[in-house]
């Protein structure tokens, strides 16, 4: 279990600084021809955030 919650705080870690990196950089972002707005970034950035927090936590608890 602790390498499963490991893999899941690098990803969602990961996918939290892309979204912060698109919204600095104002990378678009097109999905089948339909651009998205920076806003669905910043709500991606707390999700996948919150998730990445929430990944580290469990695991610093698993340890006490």
């Amino acid at each position: 279990m602790r390498s499963y919650i490991q893999a899941s705080g690098i990803l969602f870690s990961l996918f939290a600084l892309l979204h912060i990196f698109r919204l600095l950089l104002r990378w678009p972002l097109v999905i089948a021809g339909f651009p998205l707005p920076a806003f669905g970034s910043f709500i991606a950035v707390l999700v996948t955030g919150g998730m990445a927090v929430w990944a580290w936590r469990t695991l610093d608890a698993e340890k006490k």
